[in-house]
């Protein structure tokens, strides 16, 4: 595993091709990127590697699980300064998300928090991906549903997002259908 010391390491050693400011790509006329991936944070969750990416052609935000729900804000501003097409969210096989309960990130919160703020810690919702009952499709498909009633994601954009699971071993993408 890397650490931040051996990235700086390697920062020094690549070489870098300069990438465009925005002003600069506005001005040559060039579409922004206007398709967004959702997916996990997870390092063997990678778009940029399993979609063969350039730099530029599409955003990528990542967070634990790939939960839409904690992308809202950033989706919020790139649809409002870039008018995004599509959304593609991302979960996959194996994924950290399923072998957690809130329970026990409250409890590990608990453990090294002062007492006085254990109340808001009761309140607080990790969102595990997954449960006894239901499967990764399963919280591909709760996104999914999420996005169609959300009231803060435009209509168009709703209608342009997709779902998708990863898988680890093989490499492959199951889309998954809304309910």
């Amino acid at each position: 595993m890397a650490n931040i010391e051996t990235l700086l390491a390697r920062n020094k050693t690549i070489s870098h091709t300069p990438l465009p400011y925005i002003s600069e790509i506005q001005a040559s006329g060039a579409p922004p990127a206007r398709t967004l991936i959702v997916t996990c944070v997870d390092p063997r969750c990678v778009p940029e590697k399993f979609f063969n990416l350039n730099a530029g052609e599409v955003g990528v935000h990542r967070n634990a699980g790939g939960n839409i729900r904690h992308a809202l804000r950033d989706i919020n501003i790139l649809d409002t300064m870039f008018k995004l097409e599509e959304i593609a969210i991302i979960h996959h096989t194996d994924c950290g998300t399923t072998h957690f309960t809130d329970e026990q990130v409250r409890a590990g919160l608990k453990s090294h928090m002062d007492k006085a703020h254990w109340d808001d810690i009761e309140k607080m919702g990790f969102e595990p991906n997954t449960d006894e009952t239901s499967s990764i499709e399963q919280s591909v498909k709760g996104d999914l549903e999420w996005v169609q009633a959300s009231p803060f994601i435009r209509e168009e954009l709703k209608k342009g997002t997709r779902g998708f699971v990863f898988d680890i071993k093989t490499g492959t993408l199951e889309e998954v259908k809304k309910a």
